[in-house]
């Protein structure tokens, strides 16, 4: 069934997506298409006709774009640095920025709250309980920053927040035995269990959405982009001053690692987050780029890897280490794909980059063949561990996902199923995810006896 709303929210995603407009422009041209739906829906059509009309007669997306982005580069860093003009946007903005200078004040104030209590961020004998809840710490915050702006009700609020809050006692009241291989994998698992949680709070009522997934994919990967960089610049500025302060006599490294890492270290998660969400019509385009930059670069790299591995008959995968960092790689590698197909206009026809798509995803499944065959011969060879089931159920569950991924692929190119089908294949892998991470975080651990 045709719902007017629903393809109006999509043609502005589309118009954000190229970069170009603000959110004053996008909201002018909104005012156009309405103002030419409601004049042919008075006109007899049908709403979906009238949509397709007025679109077209708006004009292409991509022309519209390129004019506005003429008036509209000289204010591009304005854009960053200044309130938006309208006041009803200002009022909004100023509000975002309030609550990120205050819930990160909070984060960095929950994390030194245990000092109080003996547990020191500096003691070793501390370190797994900070490792087990540093997203605990930091996480709840990004989702009630959403919460908020998204205006959600009080059961969705309850039902989040009910969550975040049962995950931590979970999590702390679970006892620890050496050598500590489930606690280590609940600490691996949980930010992502909590972080798709938090996409919940993003999205909202448009969860169960591809559109809505699809954009939450976006936003993930430009909050690290920005969280990378923003962490570097506190680093920085840790370092600075340390430099400085040491110049005339005074140590400053303990105030520095203190709070300085601790605080900016909050502030930069609240802040990439902040940034991801309320500039993406700027910068929407940038961390796109750079994957499309990046895919075929690992690609050479891994075709390369296969092929010296093939000539030498050398295996790294015998090795525990080697498995975990081609574990990682495997899922840095989907997360190049999947980043590339959320940036993709879905109407955009077959082009270079979704051929370097199905060309990584094919290396990948190889590789990942390779690892899965090794960790079954680890599993037979010297019994069941925690590390290596986990092991095994991520290279499944990758296998899954990139098998997948390439028998959809294959079908749009042989016309046989549109994009948007393979986006919303994509986006209901992420509940695999989301079951899995919290089975590894509070399953796993009881199974194998907390060992």
């Amino acid at each position: 069934m045709f719902d007017l709303e629903t393809q109006i929210n999509s043609w502005r995603d589309h118009l954000r997506a190229r970069g170009n407009f603000t959110e004053t422009d996008i909201r002018e041209l909104e005012s156009h298409l309405r103002d030419e739906i409601d004049d042919l829906t008075s006109a007899g059509l049908s709403p979906d006709e009238a949509f397709l009309i007025s679109v077209k007669r708006l004009g292409n997306a991509d022309a519209i774009s390129n004019e506005y982005a003429k008036v509209n580069t000289e204010n591009l860093w304005k854009h960053y640095m200044l309130d938006p003009l309208d006041p009803a946007s200002q009022r909004q903005n100023r509000q975002d920025v309030v609550l990120v200078v205050l819930f990160a004040l909070l984060s960095g104030t929950l994390i030194k709250i245990p000092e109080l209590f003996g547990l020191s961020i500096q003691n070793q004998s501390a370190e797994l309980f900070y490792l087990k809840n540093i997203s605990l710490f930091v996480l709840p915050f990004g989702a009630a920053f959403f919460l908020i702006k998204r205006q959600h009700d009080v059961k969705t609020w309850s039902i989040i927040m009910g969550i975040f809050a049962l995950a931590a006692i979970i999590i702390n009241l679970y006892p620890s035995f050496a050598p500590h291989h489930t606690a280590y994998l609940s600490v691996l698992h949980l930010p992502m269990f909590l972080w798709l949680l938090t996409a919940a709070a993003y999205i909202g009522r448009d969860w169960q959405g591809r559109q809505g997934r699809m954009n939450f994919i976006r936003f993930s990967g430009e909050t690290f982009i920005y969280g990378v960089l923003v962490m570097a610049g506190v680093v920085v500025l840790g370092l600075f001053t340390i430099a400085i302060f040491e110049s005339i006599g005074i140590d400053a490294e303990d105030f520095i690692v203190q709070y300085l890492f601790i605080y900016g270290g909050c502030t930069a998660a609240m802040v990439s987050i902040y940034l991801a969400d309320a500039k993406k019509s700027i910068v929407e385009n940038f961390a796109p780029i750079l994957a499309k930059i990046f895919s075929p670069l690992f690609l050479v790299t891994m075709v390369s890897f296969l092929a010296v591995m093939a000539a030498t008959g050398k295996s790294p995968f015998m090795e525990r280490e080697f498995l975990i960092a081609f574990d990682f790689m495997l899922a840095m590698i989907l997360g190049l794909v999947l980043y590339v197909i959320s940036a993709r206009d879905i109407n955009q026809p077959v082009n270079l980059f979704d051929y370097l798509n199905m060309a990584l995803i094919i290396t990948a499944l190889l590789i990942d063949g390779v690892a899965l065959s090794a960790i079954l011969f680890r599993l037979s060879a010297f019994g069941i561990t925690p590390n290596k089931v986990a092991a095994l159920g991520e290279n499944l569950l990758l296998l899954g996902n990139l098998a997948g991924l390439a028998w959809m692929y294959g079908g749009y190119f042989r016309k046989r199923l549109d994009f948007a089908r393979l986006e919303k294949w994509q986006t209901d892998y992420l509940n695999v995810y989301l079951v899995w991470t919290a089975f590894v975080a509070f399953i796993f651990t009881v199974i194998f006896k907390f060992v």
